[in-house]
């Protein structure tokens, strides 16, 4: 048992090395970053240089909202001589790792059969790497070795390290720290034994949450729910859709709204753990299901308390973020241990019933139940998009505008906009990135900066487009060659939901002023863009 035991756990430990290493070889190229990572990572980049962001909305506010650990974690690595972009792509590895280790403990606790944890750990390894929360190195990526640390700690009453995942929780996935919090809550109010524990934990996970409150006060005016409801940001088309007027789609697998995981396809696959509960009822069939402790009963307190902090979070929109975050994770763990336990309960039984010595039928039965498992990964590799990885189109912009002063400020409307920060190392008054609206404090402001970029840049009046780069302070002016046609403004969800803004562009595109300096004011073209002075277009 020892060496199936220490064979099983090595194999979860490789399962997440490979599966991670599949996903680091797409982020080799030198300008090709995780889509989040540009929110989220950029702004560390003033760690090796203060000067870099000074006086930037947009590097201050997602500084104010990265948890004191998130902050610590890439501070140490740089520290250690690894840039932030760096470590960004590394961490996936190490967040994978610790993943697959305390999703095979927890499925031991309840159920001690090695296989059970082994399944579990590639089916939730595999689901991990079809998305892009793990590979995404920001506050979400370790929500999965945080509460799996919290619940296997828990499982085995260890009072300490239980406390000690609780706090680290709140100081990097403070939504996290609420399921506990509920998980706690239920289990002093039902179980006998253990309460110092619950009761300890629970003032251990205020105390944190406390902490990232005050921490976040910088930017404290969360959107209210009638705002949202006017702004086209968060309907179909918009930047952070969320309303829709499909209820199946809304509550059940919306990315943001829904209870189940989005990609609710492979969910489905893979929910054959569901039978679980009916497989427990025959045990004279499944002699393996006498195996199952008690313990499994936690899986039920997660899924339980996620669905009361997601119903919760659509109670209080957008106090408590987002409701899927509560859910959405959580399933995913129940749905792995719940169906690795029933797969090897199955594959037990079939053994016994066609294999019973003859380890050479063995092994091909484990080979085939982990091929049909893998299915799925190979069935996505051909996206594009997997993981969220995006690539830079243009390097030599983001290699002139290193060689200008660290403090510019850039005016465009155009996607380059999104990996100036990155790559650039420089400032840029809006893009479609950064325009995230649930702090309405932080939003209303880029949403005004957009605003009134879209109206200089289309304006037939000189006097407008200079009037915005005096009140921005522009340095430069990055102008996409298309951007003055009619498909280019109709094509772009993100511009479209500036109305009438867009429209009055649209009418105004013949006759826009600083088109008329663009071949006169450049310093910098490539054939897809242009970028001019702002000098130039205040003299001229």
């Amino acid at each position: 048992m020892l060496n199936q035991y220490r064979f099983c756990l090595a194999a979860s430990i490789i399962t997440g090395i490979l599966f991670s290493l599949s996903g680091f070889g797409l982020s080799l190229h030198d300008y090709t970053i995780q889509d989040d990572a540009r929110q989220h990572v950029f702004w560390l980049q003033r760690l090796n240089d203060p000067e870099l962001f000074r006086d930037d909305l947009i590097a201050d506010y997602f500084s104010s909202v990265a948890p004191a650990g998130y902050k610590f974690i890439y501070w140490l690595a740089n520290r250690l001589g690894v840039e932030p972009l760096i470590f960004n792509k590394i961490l996936p590895l190490l967040l994978g790792i610790g993943t697959s280790i305390y999703l095979f403990l927890v499925t031991l606790e309840i159920f001690p059969v090695p296989w059970a944890g082994f399944f579990a750990s590639l089916l939730l390894n595999q689901n991990l790497w079809l998305l892009d929360d793990l590979v995404s190195g920001t506050p979400r990526s370790f929500f999965y070795i945080l509460f799996l640390g919290f619940i296997y700690h828990l499982l085995r009453q260890q009072l300490l390290p239980c406390i000690l995942l609780i706090v680290l929780q709140g100081l990097f996935y403070p939504q996290a720290v609420l399921i506990s919090t509920g998980i706690l809550c239920l289990n002093l109010i039902t179980q006998k034994q253990g309460r110092y524990l619950y009761l300890t934990g629970l003032i251990a996970a205020v105390f944190t949450v406390s902490i990232y409150k005050l921490q976040t006060a910088e930017f404290s005016e969360v959107i209210t729910l009638a705002t949202a409801k006017q702004l086209p940001e968060f309907y179909s088309a918009g930047r952070s859709a969320f309303f829709s007027d499909n209820p199946w789609y809304f509550w059940l697998v919306g990315k943001q709204s829904g209870f189940f995981p989005f990609e609710w396809q492979y969910f489905l696959m893979c929910s054959f753990g569901l039978l679980l509960p009916f497989i427990e009822k025959l045990p004279h069939i499944f002699p393996l299901v006498g195996t199952i402790k008690s313990k499994l009963i936690i899986i039920w307190q997660i899924v339980l308390n996620s669905f009361i902090w997601y119903a919760l979070s659509h109670l209080m929109l957008f106090q408590l973020h987002l409701p899927s975050r509560y859910s959405q994770h959580t399933n995913r763990i129940a749905i792995a241990v719940l169906s690795g336990i029933t797969l090897t309960i199955l594959i037990h039984k079939l053994i016994q019933q066609i294999a019973p010595h003859s380890p050479t039928r063995q092994l091909i039965i484990m080979g085939i139940a982990i091929s049909a498992l893998l299915y799925p990964t190979y069935a996505v590799q051909a996206y594009p998009y997997r993981l969220g990885y995006v690539t830079a189109k243009t390097p030599e912009l983001y290699q002139f505008l290193r060689q200008q002063p660290k403090n510019i400020a850039i005016a465009t409307l155009g996607e380059s906009g999104d990996f100036i920060p990155s790559f650039a190392q420089r400032s840029v008054l809006t893009a479609r990135e950064y325009s995230i609206p649930y702090h309405w404090d932080y939003y209303k402001q880029i949403r005004q900066r957009t605003q009134d970029l879209i109206q200089a840049q289309y304006s037939p009046n000189p006097a407008d487009f200079r009037q915005f780069i005096q009140q921005y302070q522009v340095d430069f002016w990055l102008i996409d060659r298309p951007a003055f046609s009619a498909e280019y403004l109709q094509q772009n969800d993100w511009l479209n939901q500036f109305q009438p803004e867009i429209q009055q562009a649209i009418a105004n595109l013949e006759d826009s002023a600083i088109a008329k300096k663009i071949d006169q004011c450049s310093i910098f073209q490539t054939p897809t863009l242009n970028v001019l002075t702002s000098k130039c277009l205040l003299e001229n």
